[in-house]
């Protein structure tokens, strides 16, 4: 008899991971999501190209940590700067699966839109930027045009749930901020568009 539904998805998973070459990363640490597993060998090759000129990394929504985790490992020189409310119990989390980064690490608590200004007065400028914080069109819309203008020529500029809740009204989804910001930017180049959006960002 086969076996049921979930207990086959599960298992599904459970093979992925086993051959998830950065599945050692995420061992050892408390999570109580998922949702970067099922994406680390699709990102490996994505991002394969820029890897090794990758120096600083920002990631707007943090959460425990999971994503930040894959970065650190994945960009192996680069210094990753994390933005996030962490709110109840994610930051006790975040602190502890990161705490062995030490100086590779500056974690921004609060708001996207005050983080990206500070960072903005800083003059700090990104080869990376992941975008998985709010999933409400306007909160999108500030993260993206925030990232954008931290980002280099060349740059990569990630952002997730493209696809999220289709059925939600405009206001309370990601897609449309996304599509807004592509519409306004002739210089994203858009190497991705699926559950993810990815694009590059061409030379002035």
């Amino acid at each position: 008899m086969s076996d049921p539904p979930a207990k086959l998805r599960a298992r599904i998973v459970e093979l992925a991971r086993a051959q998830d070459p950065y599945a050692h990363v995420f061992a050892g640490k408390e999570f109580r999501r998922d949702y970067v597993a099922a994406r680390t060998i699709a990102w490996s090759a994505l991002f394969g190209d820029i890897r090794q000129t990758t120096g600083r990394v920002l990631e707007i929504g943090s959460k425990e940590g999971r994503s930040a985790l894959f970065w650190l490992e994945f960009f192996a020189s680069a210094h990753l700067t994390c933005v996030d409310l962490f709110e109840n119990d994610d930051v006790g989390r975040f602190d502890r699966n990161l705490a062995a980064y030490g100086a590779r690490l500056r974690k921004m608590v609060g708001t996207s839109i005050k983080a990206l200004g500070i960072l903005r007065e800083e003059n700090a400028v990104f080869d990376f930027i992941y975008v998985d914080g709010s999933h409400q069109r306007d909160d999108v819309m500030i993260d993206c045009l925030g990232a954008w203008r931290l980002l280099r020529a060349g740059g990569v500029m990630l952002m997730d749930d493209y696809t999220w809740k289709r059925d939600n009204p405009d206001a309370e989804r990601v897609a449309p901020a996304v599509d807004t910001f592509l519409a306004w930017h002739e210089d994203a180049e858009v190497i991705l568009r699926s559950h993810q959006v990815a694009v590059r960002k061409r030379p002035a």
